[in-house]
């Protein structure tokens, strides 16, 4: 059965965060294998879109202090509104509860099609980072509730993000549907010419020690507890290198940091990287993965670096750390400096223990996105099913 399915998101190349990766992927391959799927999103001046799916942008503007997010502005878009009105669809999915995700409840209310919904975020989180009222932040989470109690189907990437759901105040019900990702196990042979390029770019000796942090350069990820470790590590003459991939509003804090710790002979900021393929010889040039943030549901770098055979550090009982098992696909510490320090240091000195966990996490965490959209397709078209109208048979009644 071939569907018609449009993505509706507040993030979109060239932000390259977790929540855009994924509906991407979910447009790709449903449009690859399934019917056409099309993008809805922010539009970014400059920006030139190089997909293989249809993609619509509406109007928009940056939104103050959280660089490089947007605030849409589809209302008085009148050709963004103009060519959707001529795109026809048999379901709809919103990532995020905002102003793509209200656009598409209205779309699917209008055009009577399912909604399909996906908690990826905290957004209390989000909101405190921009409002100081206790009160306005309850009532932008109650909003937030009556998009998802108003959806045909709601999902979750992991039980943990589940949980925060139901922490916000939600009391229906919800399916999770985990992310993948696009990154491509490499050929041992072919690993290491990454590796050599991944190297060169970041300017590291073949036998030196290389941590890796991908994701939008946020406080709420953690990043200062990672400097702070590693100025620790610097103190006690250990020898390292830590790359940051990516770009936020923290980033010129992050440089002056690193300029304050003396850190610049082992930190490089490569900054967004939207090619994949240089991506992946930044991961495959990397020895361990060090992702702290507790803000995180279920980010999609740690499947990212098991593609790669890098094992991740992260935060004990965060959304991150479901699917870990310390020592064995990846490595748990406290939310605190001495205990991120020490296990860096502890691993630093036990090359076989990263080996391990790195080969244990392909194994367990990797899933690609491919395999993950067949389940969302068979999902689709089961809502779609049960969304239509009962046929009418007439001729019974003229029978009677």
């Amino acid at each position: 059965m071939r569907i018609k399915t449009c993505q509706f998101n507040d993030s979109y190349f060239p932000i390259m965060d977790g929540v855009g990766m994924t509906a991407h992927n979910y447009a790709w391959w449903l449009n690859e294998k399934y019917g056409k799927c099309t993008m809805v999103a922010p539009k970014v001046k400059g920006y030139n879109d190089n997909v293989p799916y249809n993609v619509h942008r509406f109007k928009s503007v940056l939104m103050p202090g959280m660089n490089p997010y947007r605030v849409g502005l589809p209302l008085i878009d009148v050709k963004f509104k103009q060519k959707l009105k001529k795109v026809k669809f048999d379901l709809v999915h919103a990532h995020c509860p905002f102003i793509s995700g209200q656009l598409a409840a209205k779309l699917a209310q209008k055009r009577n099609v399912p909604l399909v919904t996906t908690f990826h975020t905290k957004y209390r989180d989000d909101f405190k980072k921009v409002i100081n009222n206790d009160l306005f932040i309850d009532f932008l989470v109650k909003l937030t509730l009556d998009f998802y109690n108003n959806a045909d189907l709601v999902w979750v990437p992991n039980n943990a993000t589940g949980q925060t759901l139901r922490e916000y105040g939600y009391n229906g019900s919800f399916e999770v549907m985990p992310n993948g990702t696009d990154m491509q196990v490499p050929e041992k042979a072919k690993l290491l010419k990454y590796r050599k390029k991944g190297l060169d770019l970041i300017d590291a000796g073949t036998n030196e020690f290389v941590m890796l942090f991908v994701g939008q350069h946020r406080w709420e990820k953690n990043v200062k507890l990672i400097l702070d470790s590693l100025k620790n590590l610097k103190e006690s003459g250990e020898s390292f290198k830590m790359v940051f991939v990516g770009e936020g509003y923290a980033a010129g804090d992050m440089f002056r940091l690193v300029r304050e710790y003396q850190l610049h002979d082992h930190v490089v900021f490569l900054g967004v990287i939207t090619d994949r393929r240089e991506l992946q010889n930044v991961y495959a040039a990397a020895d361990l993965f060090v992702f702290p943030s507790v803000y995180d549901n279920s980010p999609l770098v740690l499947q990212e670096a098991a593609a790669f055979d890098i094992p991740s550090v992260v935060v004990r009982n965060s959304s991150s750390a479901e699917s870990i098992l310390d020592g064995v696909n990846g490595f748990l510490v406290e939310n605190d400096m001495p205990s991120l320090a020490g296990k860096i240091r502890e691993l630093m000195q036990h090359p076989g223990a990263i080996k391990k966990a790195g080969e244990n996490a392909r194994k367990s965490l990797y899933h690609p996105w491919e395999a993950i959209v067949d389940d969302v397709y068979q999902r689709y078209v089961e809502l779609i099913k049960a969304h239509q109208p009962p046929v009418s048979h007439q001729w019974e009644d003229d029978e009677e």
